[in-house]
Parts: structure tokens; sequence; C-alpha cells
């Protein structure tokens, strides 16, 4: 039984992520932790998700010591400010789930990376990993004519525009045809209510033709589920930095 210790467990995704994990027979949540300071230090997971868990929730990734990997879901902020030092320290397998990351930190990102294991990903979604992969298809075929539109669509609390998901689509395109001017590529953000996610990518022409594909998600169980499945297969690989192709290739 894999144990995870999920950091930013109040968060959006942190706490829909314990809520599949608490379900799953594969893994065991054993530490739940919060920033210092957040009002459900010290309660119980169960007053933050329901359910009958008498986990308490801690203010300390070093606390989390019995663990076998860290799911980190915070934000690029307090990921290099406060507790880079603190995975560099516990040496455990980790998992980074938010974005917005500096050039400058995914290079000491990667610095990490050469002493554990690290999957860090915009998104969990093996659907939109395949999505990618099909709009990369697409995009090796396009005219020297062809503009291309990013849209992506998110809940009026999220923070990065544009989404780290819209920056690795449009990253994926031009690694996929370096023909592609990446001025050609624009990405326009939308934020509003309650949206989970949605991007679409339209490929425009001078020849009167678009085509258009777009990739939906109506929850977060998506997300939840390809991190939890990603701590299983992470835990089993050695040092270095991952990411979903790793993942979804094997």
């Amino acid at each position: 039984m894999i144990k995870i210790a999920i950091v930013g467990c109040t968060g959006k995704l942190g706490s829909a992520i314990m809520t599949n994990a608490l379900k799953s027979t594969d893994v065991e949540v054993c530490y739940a932790v919060a920033r210092k300071g957040n009002p459900f230090v010290g309660r119980s997971v169960s007053e933050l998700i329901g359910g009958k868990s008498e986990l308490l929730i801690i203010d300390d990734i070093e606390l989390a010591n019995n663990c076998d990997i860290y799911i980190d879901c915070t934000n690029a902020e307090t990921f290099m400010n406060s507790s880079y030092s603190k995975y560099e320290k516990m040496q455990k397998p980790l998992i980074i789930a938010t974005t917005a990351f500096s050039v400058e930190d995914i290079e000491k990102i990667n610095l990490l990376a050469t002493n554990i294991p690290v999957f860090m990903s915009g998104n969990f979604s093996v659907a939109l990993h395949d999505f990618i992969e099909t709009v990369k298809f697409y995009a090796r075929k396009i005219s020297l004519d062809t503009d291309i539109q990013i849209v992506e669509y998110h809940h009026n609390q999220k923070k990065d525009a544009p989404s780290g998901t819209a920056l690795m689509i449009k990253e994926a395109l031009l690694d996929a045809n370096n023909t592609i001017d990446r001025e050609k590529i624009t990405i326009c953000s939308i934020r509003g209510g309650n949206i989970f996610g949605e991007h679409e990518v339209i490929f425009a022409n001078c020849k009167d033709e678009v085509v258009t594909f777009k990739h939906q998600v109506s929850s977060r169980e998506p997300f939840a589920d390809g991190a939890i499945e990603v701590s299983k297969w992470i835990i089993n690989q050695t040092n270095g930095l991952y990411n979903m192709d790793d993942f979804c290739n094997v």
C-alpha cells in the first residue's frame, strides 16, 4: 500500500485527490498538509470533505516523514519559497500538481529531480494527453498560412492565465512542427463561474477552412484519478523529471 501525503489538501484539486484516494484500495492517505494559518489545521479531514476519516490536517511537510510520496497541489510561489527545500531534505518521490513556474523555477526543479523522482504536469487527465497527441498529429500537416488559436476556460478563482495546460498545448504544437511560427499561436483565457476546465485548439487557414479540436471536463475526477495513478507509477521510477508523456507512453 502506497502511503501518500497530500500537500495543499484544502484546495480544489488537493481535496479532490484526497476524496478519491480515500476510496482507493491501492493507496493510503497518511498525511494531509495545509499551509500554516489555514483554519482547517488541527481538524479532521472529514470536516473538509465529508466521510468518516479522522486523519488530522497538519501544517508541516517535514511532519509527514512516514509517507512514500508527496503530491503537491499548492502554487508556484508556495512551492518554491516554502516547500522546495523541505522536499530536497525529505528525499521522497514527488508529484508537482501546480503550474505557473518561471524558467528559473524549472531549472531548480530539474536540479531537484537529479536526487529524487519528480513528476510534473499541468494536467493529469489521460484523455487530455490523448487530445494533445491528436492536435500534434494534425499540426504536422497544416499549411504555412494557418493561424492557431488556443481558447481555455476555467473557474473564476484560477490565478494563472494562461493555464498550465494551455501552455503545455502550445509547446506541444511547436515541438510537433518546427515550421510553425510561435507568434501564430495565440492563447485566449476565459475565467468564469465554476468551469472545471475546457480547451479548444482552432486551426484557421487562408483557404476558408477552420478545424477545431476540443477537450472538456465536467468535474475534477479525471485530474484526481490521474494523479493517483501517476503516484503508483512514479514510486517505481529512478531519479529524474517525468511528465504525462512518460506515464502514458510506457
